[in-house]
């Protein structure tokens, strides 16, 4: 079964019940995030989706409204005892971009 959850869709400033560019796939047991804007990780939690099971990130381009949710998602997910990688996905640039904004103890595949 496949369920999709909107996560936010608001423009480039987080509103309090109206989170920036984020979508959950959830498909055969794997868990796919596209986007991760501001208020992500508040998002999934209000929806009960869980991130510490995320199997792929993929980021559509790299304004910040679709990318400024990531840093404290990994940071979250790392803490959380995770040892899995996470496949993150993107346009061409966006390993650097990544890779500027990452927390140590984060474990991702590009």
């Amino acid at each position: 079964m496949l369920n999709v959850t909107l996560l936010g869709s608001g423009g480039s400033l987080p509103m309090p019940n109206r989170f920036l560019s984020s979508l959950l796939i959830n498909y055969e047991s794997r868990k796919i995030l596209i986007d991760s804007g501001e208020g992500t990780q508040v998002a999934m939690r209000n929806s009960n989706s869980g991130f510490k099971s995320l199997d792929i990130i993929c980021l559509t381009h790299a304004h910040g409204d679709h990318i400024f949710g990531l840093p404290g998602l990994l940071s979250t997910i790392g803490n959380s005892d995770r040892t899995d990688a996470i496949t993150i996905i993107g346009p061409k640039g966006i390993r650097k971009i990544i890779e500027g904004m990452i927390i140590q103890g984060c474990s991702c595949l590009f």
